[in-house]
């Protein structure tokens, strides 16, 4: 095997290599986390005003809430507040369960600046 030659089967093999090395992997989506309970949240086209109701797994009414003003549900920091305040629905309930109404929970979450 002359020079040219060998030079050619590293540059192959080095370059056969490198395409298993530099390709990225695929990343697995990462599950959801489960989250104990749900929300929901009621509102008609006239109104200002939005009810939210949280439920445990168990489908249970929970806790329920009117607050004056519309909620946007896409923004990922409204879900975020709306699952502050379901924990702590959650939590009230596991320790009593009893359904609370109008704590103000939800409008707390939303009135914090």
């Amino acid at each position: 095997m002359n020079a040219t030659s060998r030079f050619r089967a590293v540059l192959a093999t080095a370059l056969f290599l490198s395409t298993f090395t530099l390709t990225p992997a695929q990343i697995r989506p990462q599950p959801a986390t489960y989250r104990e309970g749900s929300w929901v949240i009621e509102w008609t086209p006239k109104s200002r005003s939005c009810i939210v109701r949280f439920y445990n797994d168990q489908q249970q009414l929970i806790y329920e809430e009117t607050i004056n003003r519309r909620l946007n549900i896409t923004r990922w920091q409204t879900k975020r507040n709306l699952d502050v305040a379901l924990d702590q629905a959650m939590y009230v309930w596991n320790a009593t369960h009893k359904m609370l109404t109008d704590r103000q929970w939800v409008a707390v979450q939303f009135d914090r600046k």
